[in-house]
């Protein structure tokens, strides 16, 4: 009897926890739903805000017109190191010290929205630099802009602000992370999806719904008038080439279309809640479908044994040829090289400098960029100035001292490392390495008391520690990479 009343009692005091815990799960889902509802009031409230704005008159503005690449004139021909040239340890002026971008995380949606829907057989499915990609789009999705006037496309933004278009932002955001976009690649993706949604007849309507989902992401976008069309302006902080902008508060408003050169426009120039501007940084490749570039072996001359076979991936190399054009090289060299790349080609480099300390080894690898790549200047190969991320220079036939001191800063940090630092003069781009071991003799920046001995991947024979004659006297400005 004892024993069956301690059982009940046990059971008793589980069937108590048990509906206590169903209490704590109600409540939590009580909590949620109220929550839940709190956001869709603010969101349903920033957007019928936005829309009030939207219809008042939208402000006049000239377009600027595109800045040029700037030309940077090179030598035709590498310098090669005289063969009785002597070791100098010589410190290099510099008279600037550029700090790198700060990482940041991508902009957030002004609130949260629900999960992604799991694809279906009536998604909409479309093409993203070869991989593909879909989303729940479907006829209800569909919209016509009976015109670009205020009213007309607040009356739009009206229906994509429903409920209905919540389960596609959630889907591109999906994408965004899955695919690791930066957020250039974030404004190419929804480019693409929505231009083949509305199809050729249906471009206003694409640029509307691009900017209600940057919107909605948390990204700081315009949208304009000209001659019947609606344009999409992005602002960024970095100097982008060869993209007309519009000057709006201080700031440079791209315009994402670049063939367009109207003259006048009308903007809508509101901001939306939490909204944060592009950023061109790139700290990792996206990650598309695999299409095998033509492959490369690539011999250092010097010590044919470190040599390497790679074949990079032709749907990046099309990605990075849309991307806008700029010269923030920490941005270059932040972006790295691609997982495919570096399965190619670390393992060689890998085994032939196994066993080096890091000095020898950083010496090889700068004779393999100095001797393993063509040099041509950007105007011969591109008609222009052109830098090139890693992969870029892994896949043109040429490439020049930028190029190459965006590569070699890359496999120093990755496969050795070591600090890197690029220093630039008015017509040369190099490099400069951190060793523990401050004895080492060479040319050298001193930075924070710390020793940087410079390294020229375009200076052809010369080992590390060597400055080009040229530069020995001229102020570098410095330029850090994270």
């Amino acid at each position: 009897m004892k024993q069956l009343l301690t059982i009940g009692l046990a059971l008793m005091t589980i069937g108590s926890v048990s509906a206590q815990q169903r209490d704590y799960q109600k409540e939590y889902e009580a909590f949620k739903r109220r929550s839940l509802q709190q956001y869709d009031d603010f969101r349903a409230k920033a957007n019928a805000a936005y829309v009030k704005f939207m219809r008042e008159a939208w402000t006049e503005h000239a377009a600027q017109s595109a800045e040029p690449v700037p030309d940077r004139p090179e030598p035709p021909q590498p310098v090669v190191q005289a063969p009785d040239a002597t070791p100098s340890n010589d410190a290099v002026p510099f008279d600037k010290v550029v700090a790198p971008i700060a990482p940041s995380l991508p902009p957030q949606p002004v609130a949260p929205l629900p999960a992604p829907a799991k694809p279906t057989e009536k998604s909409f499915a479309f093409m993203f630099y070869g991989t593909p990609c879909s989303v729940s789009l479907d006829a209800e999705h569909r919209f016509a802009l009976r015109g670009v006037d205020e009213n007309a496309v607040a009356d739009a933004w009206t229906r994509l602000a429903s409920d209905a278009y919540l389960p596609i932002i959630s889907e591109c955001l999906a994408l965004r992370e899955n695919l690791h976009l930066c957020d250039w690649g974030y404004f190419r993706l929804l480019e693409r999806m929505t231009t083949a949604f509305f199809g050729a007849d249906g471009r206003n309507e694409a640029r509307l719904m691009q900017m209600y989902i940057l919107t909605q992401s948390g990204y700081k976008v315009r949208i304009a008038r000209t001659e019947g069309q609606l344009v999409l302006l992005l602002p960024s902080k970095e100097a982008i080439y060869e993209y007309p902008y519009l000057a709006i508060a201080g700031g440079k408003y791209y315009i994402t279309d670049p063939t367009l050169r109207n003259k006048s426009y009308s903007v809508f120039d509101r901001e939306f809640p939490k909204e944060r501007y592009f950023s061109l940084q790139m700290l990792h490749e996206p990650l598309l479908s695999v299409l095998p570039a033509e492959s490369r072996t690539l011999t250092a001359k010097r010590f044919p044994e470190i040599s390497a076979c790679v074949a990079v991936n032709r749907n990046l190399i099309d990605f990075y040829d849309d991307y806008p054009l700029n010269d923030t090289w920490s941005i270059y060299a932040q972006a790295s090289l691609s997982a495919e790349a570096k399965e190619q080609l670390y393992p060689a480099l890998r085994k032939a400098l196994e066993g080096m300390n890091l000095p020898t080894a950083a010496d090889r690898l700068l004779n393999f960029v100095q001797t393993a790549f063509e040099y041509k200047i950007d105007e011969e190969q591109f008609g222009q100035e052109r830098p090139l991320f890693a992969d870029e220079t892994l896949f043109y036939p040429y490439c020049d001292c930028e190029d190459r001191a965006i590569l070699y800063s890359v496999l120093v940090r990755d496969l050795l490392g070591l600090d890197v630092v690029l220093l630039q003069y008015p017509e040369h781009l190099a490099t400069a390495v951190h060793f523990d071991e401050e004895e080492l003799s060479g040319d050298y920046v001193k930075l924070e008391g710390r020793k940087f001995l410079v390294c020229d991947p375009t200076y052809i024979g010369a080992s590390i520690g060597t400055a080009m004659p040229q530069f020995k006297k001229t102020a570098a400005e410095v330029i850090r990479i994270d």
